[in-house]
């Protein structure tokens, strides 16, 4: 077998561990921003969507785009740019500025950097992996937003808690690893395959048909973007409300909910650990996948019902269970789809993720403003949708998904 850590590889990891990073503060940071200066679950929803509907049509334009230009290029480009954005919200609130409308701007235009980021990096990342690798290396690449949010989500929670310009201090953080990690990204060297065909009028029309049209040949990946759409509109749900709950609660605080995410984080990391140094047998992949999705969807719809030790042990193996996952959906589909068709298969998965996100928060903010219903309670209703949807569409469809999930790479 050869080598994982060749010098791309390498270059890669260390670039996104370290954008990574910053990002991590920076989640926690907008969110607590949105919702202590508005105090509305309905507007917090709002950013949130603000975020995700940019995402929709960057990602239809964005597919044929990444498919026809250089994958490594786009990404360090984009790290630079979001170095300077990063730098100016740093300076906005050091100056004490708060417009919830600007904000809500903002998070749409990041929205539109990230799909086009994301493509590319998923793109390219299966290029600067060596045969026989693709297991060992997504399960490296599952741990580093983990390890992230593991280190920064108490920093974080702290700096907000202690500092008045906490959060200011985070977003020029963020702006400093942006920086540092495109300047390494740019050192990759890659011979890329692209798609070559000559441009004529709407090719991207044109384009995006093959990507569409993919999904009528192989009914398991359409299956599985249908599949993951229902997993957004909940974790929409529960993204948006979990921390609310926390901060609202005379009970808890904000360190409370980083330990939360610190939990998961760090059992994500040890997922990472094992898939890295165990492979799971291939003719087990579906059904250990199955098992997996309706653990994670009970666990995290009744975390907050727990004594506070054991929504700490549930998150934990919820992030636990969610490497295991995310380790066998990638490492399957990305081997699976032709890499010239990638970036388009690609952007039409996050086309139905986005949109099943958008009505997961829109649906949770409306009835979070408007109702006397527990958070914890709509959370719970809501986690039906995802359930029902592991019962039509994996357990339905297992031999789609067999065929795909179960494929000896």
């Amino acid at each position: 077998m050869e080598k994982l850590w060749t010098r791309n590889f390498t270059i890669l990891t260390i670039g996104s561990l370290i954008s990574a990073l910053g990002n991590s503060a920076a989640s926690v940071g907008f969110g607590i921003l949105v919702y202590q200066k508005t105090g509305s679950p309905l507007a917090l929803a709002f950013f949130t969507i603000a975020n995700i509907v940019p995402r929709i049509l960057t990602g239809f334009i964005a597919g044929p785009y990444v498919d026809r230009h250089s994958r490594r290029k786009i990404v360090y480009r984009l790290d630079y740019l979001s170095s300077f954005l990063f730098a100016c919200i740093a300076m906005i609130l050091f100056s004490g500025y708060f417009n919830v409308l600007v904000f809500t701007l903002l998070a749409s235009v990041f929205g539109i950097i990230d799909t086009i980021y994301q493509l590319a990096f998923m793109s390219m990342f299966p290029e600067v992996i060596t045969k026989g690798n693709h297991s060992r290396a997504y399960s490296l690449s599952s741990l580093i937003w983990p390890l992230s949010a593991a280190i920064m989500a108490p920093i974080a929670a702290f700096m907000i808690e202690t500092y008045v310009f906490g959060i200011a201090l985070l977003m020029a953080f963020n702006a400093i690893t942006h920086c540092l990690a495109a300047s390494v990204e740019s050192t990759i060297r890659l011979e890329e395959v692209l798609n070559l065909k000559q441009v004529t009028g709407f090719q991207f029309i044109e384009d995006l048909k093959e990507g569409f049209h993919y999904y009528r040949i192989e009914k398991g990946i359409f299956g599985i973007a249908i599949l993951f759409a229902a997993f957004s509109f909940v974790y929409a749900s529960q993204d948006l409300l979990r921390m609310p709950y926390f901060i609202s609660s005379d009970v808890y605080t904000i360190q409370h909910f980083s330990f939360i995410i610190t939990a998961s984080s760090i059992g994500r990391i040890l997922g990472g650990i094992i898939h890295y140094t165990f492979k799971y047998p291939p003719h087990k992949r579906y059904l250990i996948a199955v098992c997996v999705y309706f653990t994670v969807e009970i666990l995290s719809a009744s975390m907050l019902y727990m004594p506070y030790v054991v929504m700490v042990t549930f998150s934990f193996i919820v992030g636990l269970l969610s490497v295991t996952s995310f380790n066998i959906r990638m490492t399957a589909t990305q081997v699976y789809i032709p890499t010239q068709l990638r970036g388009r298969v690609n952007s039409t998965q996050n086309l139905l993720w986005n949109i099943g996100a958008i009505i997961g928060a829109l649906a949770t903010g409306l009835i979070a403003e408007f109702t006397t219903l527990d958070y914890r309670l709509i959370m719970l209703l809501l986690a039906t949708v995802s359930i029902s949807a592991i019962i039509l569409v994996p357990v339905r469809m297992h031999h789609e998904f067999k065929k795909i999930y179960n494929a000896d790479i």
